[in-house]
């Protein structure tokens, strides 16, 4: 991962106009498109889209939900401090905590990798929200299914903006699938189908997932409402 330790905090794109904060947007964006594993340039892009105050309502309408509240009261985590990465692999095939152990250790990842707030919130809520959505992301591929390549990323990202309205999932989506598309014609119908399902889904960034390391990956796709042999298969 790089680090760009120049990039402007969410706060500071926050306190800027909205054609400033696009213009930064674009600048990022070049930078993502470019090199698509620079994380913090992804960052600094969601963060200029998603600083607005659409952004805002939607983080208080996520705390102020009896499930999104009990998260924040409670500071669930899924980090070092919480997951004990040997107990999840020790559970049963095809629970959730050993799909998702799986998962993390096939690409060399820790759970440490999501240690530490995001810099740059002064807003505690916000914060949190942000931060878990971080956590959860690596969850998000288990359970719809989408790989890690640049498709099945691109999908995800249309997957996550019909759940969260965010112009930032937008955007990465749509940037995506037009890189893609000379060399991959399904990725339009992929990341089609990736939006339908998120409509289509329950609440992803609601869910308790730390409550269900044990439950049958099959059941927890059944209760979000996803296909329980979902279409894009992820590499766990």
């Amino acid at each position: 991962m790089q680090t760009a330790s120049s990039s402007a905090s969410p706060e500071d794109f926050a306190s800027l106009s909205a054609p400033q904060r696009w213009r930064r947007a674009g600048a990022a964006l070049g930078a993502v498109l470019a090199n698509p594993d620079d994380t913090d340039k992804v960052l600094e892009l969601l963060s200029a889209l998603n600083s607005g105050p659409l952004t805002r309502a939607r983080v208080r309408r996520f705390l102020a939900t009896p499930t999104g509240k009990q998260l924040y009261d409670e500071h669930r985590t899924i980090d070092s401090r919480t997951v004990d990465l040997d107990a999840l692999a020790a559970l049963p095939a095809g629970t959730l905590g050993h799909a998702y152990a799986t998962f993390l250790r096939a690409r060399g990842l820790t759970p440490e990798v999501f240690d530490g707030a995001p810099p740059g919130f002064a807003d505690p809520g916000w914060s949190y929200v942000v931060q878990r959505l971080r956590q959860t992301h690596d969850l998000w591929h288990v359970v719809t299914g989408c790989n890690t390549d640049p498709a099945g990323e691109v999908a995800l990202q249309a997957f996550m903006f019909a759940q969260l309205r965010s112009p930032g999932n937008a955007v990465l989506a749509l940037a995506g699938m037009l890189r893609i598309l000379r060399r991959r014609l399904a990725i339009v119908s992929d990341v089609v189908a990736a939006y339908r399902a998120g409509k289509r889904a329950r609440s992803l960034p609601l869910f308790s997932w730390e409550d269900h390391w044990a439950t049958p990956l099959a059941e927890v796709r059944a209760r979000l409402g996803l296909p329980v042999a979902p279409r894009a298969r992820a590499a766990t």
